[in-house]
């Protein structure tokens, strides 16, 4: 399919509703603990090809915030992220291996020969898309250089910067056995997400 002549950043936030702030309110680092190291978390982590993940989204860029849900589900060699508004109505879908994503907004569908490039081009603002998994999981992509901070407490990732973001991990829950992100605060340059997960699970 052809790439596309305009961006469909605008029509993506406009289908997630205005929000006059950020959701929920301050969280701490400090929560309960699974008993692993860092090491050993994210080596059991990296391991699971198939889980899924439901949670909140707000995105805030150039003074305009936007809320909605969404859900990732992850499973050997591809991804599925769809976004709907806080009525349930889809406003963004992408799915497919990270080489060739599907995209659907604004009621089209488009393929994407060079995924990370035209999904922020159709955004209107950068996504490394191919990054997610691990940053949702509370550990930096092992593809990429990175700079990060552990809590001595928990031995968990507290700030992570990789790929032009900066992330800081404000809280912590214990799901299946295990301690990941419960806030995610993600910025780059003017461009602010913050991502609350109110579940993870794997399909084994």
């Amino acid at each position: 399919m052809s790439r596309p002549e305009r961006p469909m950043g605008a029509g993506v936030l406009v289908g997630l509703a205005c929000l006059p702030m950020w959701l929920g309110g301050c969280e701490t680092l400090r929560t309960a603990q699974d008993g692993l190291s860092y090491a050993e978390r994210r080596s059991r982590l990296i391991v699971v090809a198939d889980w899924r993940m439901h949670g909140r989204i707000v995105v805030n860029a150039a003074g305009r915030a936007f809320q909605g849900r969404f859900r990732w589900r992850q499973t050997a060699g591809e991804i599925e992220l769809s976004i709907v508004n806080p009525f349930g109505v889809s406003v963004l879908r992408v799915w497919g291996p990270l080489d060739r994503l599907t995209v659907r907004a604004g009621g089209e569908t488009r393929e994407l020969a060079d995924p990370e490039t035209e999904l922020s081009a159709l955004l209107g603002w950068w996504l490394p898309v191919r990054s997610l998994s691990a940053w949702l999981l509370g550990y930096p992509d092992p593809e990429f250089a990175a700079d990060r901070e552990l809590d001595p407490a928990s031995g968990a990732l507290e700030t992570l910067g990789q790929r032009l973001w900066h992330l800081r991990y404000e809280s912590y829950q214990l799901q299946e056995g295990l301690l990941l992100p419960r806030r995610i605060d993600l910025a780059h340059g003017e461009l602010e997400l913050r991502v609350i997960v109110d579940r993870w699970w794997t399909s084994s």
